[in-house]
């Protein structure tokens, strides 16, 4: 008899009873991960962001073809729209631009306003003043001499 109750007791043993809890841990928590190092701004002086690569133009041409072929990319490119010279009207009056920035800035400003405007303080301050990004034009590199020939043939 006693081996009959212990095989019953056995046999109950072995039911769907739920699993003992698993025992609390102690473990530490992982710590968090260091943050990313901020990346460094970069320095920009007066000709804009260096990052922005464009052509050197030591001078502005002044010959007449370089003038008509800078009035027609003006044209092409729609610069009238936005730009006069001796008013403002959408974008800032282009009269004097020269003496107010360097060439490598009107270049480019011309080839990467967007970039301008978040990194350079004068075209922030510009765009604050303006309320209106200047859209990219796509201006080619080889009509940038031209183009700033004929705004500075204008009064720029």
């Amino acid at each position: 008899m006693f081996m009959l109750n212990l095989v019953i007791l056995s046999l109950l043993g072995c039911g769907d009873a739920p699993a003992p809890a698993p025992a609390p841990t102690t473990a530490p928590a992982a710590a968090p991960a260091p943050a990313a190092p901020a990346p460094v701004a970069e320095a920009v002086g007066p000709d804009g962001p260096a990052s922005i690569k464009v052509p050197e133009i030591a001078a502005i041409p002044t010959d007449a073809a370089s003038i008509a072929a800078g009035e027609k990319v003006f044209a092409d490119r729609g610069c009238g729209g936005c730009h006069k010279f001796g008013a403002k009207l959408v974008g800032p009056d282009l009269s004097g631009i020269f003496t107010r920035r360097t060439i490598p800035w009107v270049e480019r400003m011309i080839s990467e306003p967007g970039v301008m405007v978040k990194q350079d303080p004068e075209a922030k301050a510009l765009f604050r003043s303006l309320m209106v990004e200047m859209p990219k034009q796509n201006v080619p590199e080889a009509d940038l001499a031209p183009l700033l020939a004929y705004v500075k043939s204008q009064g720029g």
